[in-house]
């Protein structure tokens, strides 16, 4: 089927920001802010321009997203994120095993409420700063807890941006994820903790060694979680918001509140009740990680540019004619398809455009649409473990890890990541195929 000069025009425009996003050369949102004003001047039609830019807008996703950003800033700037950390040190005894289980849990417990960039930026640095006091390595450490962030953020609707992205799109609510992608997520968590134990042992158990032979020589200088906190007010008031947003979440399928409405809630928490720091707000608005969201809403815009031409609809037809009407295999080519391309470029943008696709997809097949949507969100979120690029927590965690003279070379990532993402990803096709086709 030939492409219409339309067609033609939007495939390249996304294309070309595409390939600025991933090429790393300039700003991600630089790239979507171009990609989203030629699409709206050479695309849409002059007299409905805007009109249609705002149609594609995902408002939903937008305003859940600064509530979320809003709250993990004012939980940041408490000390919470150090606070946490360092209680689990604590209860642990500084045992390197067991700090090796208990910092990936934490990193993903705590990716399912919470931005996962956020969440990584400070268990990395806490990860170094513990590394260094007890002799483990906090190469290996970061690298699992970059893979535990990614699976535990599957699990709700949202724990990583791809699912805010699917949810707010194809109109989930937070317990859909939480009954749905959950349980694959925490029995890949597990499947994958064990890979992880497997391929590091020896390292680990050296360190315990190491850490004996400090503990009998009174080497090391335990350091109290209240140490952390440099905010008490701000501090109780984000635990406080934090747990009133997780609420709202759960029951907004109930209570009739939209996920933007929720995000607005949180970040007026904060605001309104947050104390000093917050008063000082101009300060604490720069905090908010504004350029994520302006990139969040220039993409909604470059996508709805491809599915305004057909594009998108195109494209779900030739799936769906391999896919014929098989569960089975529409199931593994989502997520697998999913999984290979988020492991190599930004899972969000692939979010943005795949979310549209599969609803097409399921109208063009007739399979139901939410078995598919399940595998689209597992394979970005999850998929993106296999490489350094693979989605922002990733990158994050690297970076730190660089900046603190512990680098993480490609190869020494993707030796272990790759695998890992295998083994998870397998593991969720297994359960998805149990659930939705085989009983």
């Amino acid at each position: 089927m030939s492409l219409t000069w339309p067609q033609i025009v939007s495939l390249v425009i996304f294309i070309f920001t595409y390939a600025g996003i991933m090429s790393n050369r300039i700003h991600r949102t630089v790239a979507a802010i171009v990609g989203a004003a030629v699409m709206v001047v050479f695309v849409f039609p002059p007299t409905e321009s805007l009109s249609l830019a705002f149609h594609y807008e995902n408002w939903e996703t937008l305003g859940l997203i600064f509530g979320m950003f809003t709250m993990v800033t004012g939980l940041r700037e408490s000390g919470f994120f150090r606070w946490i950390g360092l209680l689990a040190v604590e209860k642990t005894k500084y045992n390197p095993i067991y700090i090796f289980f208990i910092f990936p849990f934490l990193a993903g417990f705590l990716s399912m409420f919470l931005d996962s960039i956020t969440v990584m930026l400070f268990m990395a640095t806490l990860s170094i700063e513990v590394g260094t006091l007890i002799g483990l390595n906090p190469i290996p450490l970061i690298i699992v807890e970059i893979c535990a962030a990614n699976i535990g953020g599957s699990a709700t609707m949202v724990g990583d941006p791809p699912n805010i992205i699917i949810g707010t799109t194809l109109g989930y609510s937070f317990m859909d994820f939480v009954a749905n992608t959950g349980p694959a997520a925490w029995v890949s968590w597990a499947i994958t903790m064990i890979f992880f134990y497997s391929w590091y042992r020896k390292n680990l158990r050296k360190s315990k060694a190491e850490v004996k032979r400090r503990l009998e020589k009174n080497e090391l200088k335990f350091i109290k979680p209240s140490e952390a906190i440099v905010d008490p007010w701000l501090f109780k008031v984000g635990v406080a918001d934090l747990g009133i947003a997780v609420a709202l979440l759960a029951t907004h399928h109930v209570t009739g509140l939209t996920v933007a409405q929720i995000g607005v809630i949180a970040a007026g928490i904060i605001l309104l009740f947050g104390g000093n720091p917050i008063k000082k707000t101009p300060e604490f608005l720069e905090k908010i990680d504004w350029l994520t969201l302006i990139f969040f809403g220039c993409l909604f815009i470059v996508v709805g540019g491809i599915e305004y031409t057909g594009i998108i609809e195109m494209t779900a037809q030739g799936i769906g004619q391999i896919a014929g009407n098989d569960m089975a295999v529409a199931l593994g080519l989502i997520l697998w398809m999913s999984a290979l391309l988020s492991s190599v470029v930004d899972n969000v943008p692939f979010a943005a455009t795949m979310a549209p696709l599969i609803k097409d997809l399921s109208v063009i097949t007739g399979l139901e649409l939410n078995p598919i949507a399940w595998s689209l969100s597992l394979g970005t979120d999850i998929g993106g473990n296999g490489t350094p690029i693979g989605a922002s927590a990733n990158v994050v965690g690297v970076a730190v890890a660089e900046k603190n003279k512990n680098p993480i070379s490609w190869g020494t990532y993707c030796k272990v990541a790759y695998p890992s993402m295998f083994v998870s990803i397998a593991v969720c096709y297994a359960i998805l195929l149990l659930r939705y086709v085989v009983l």
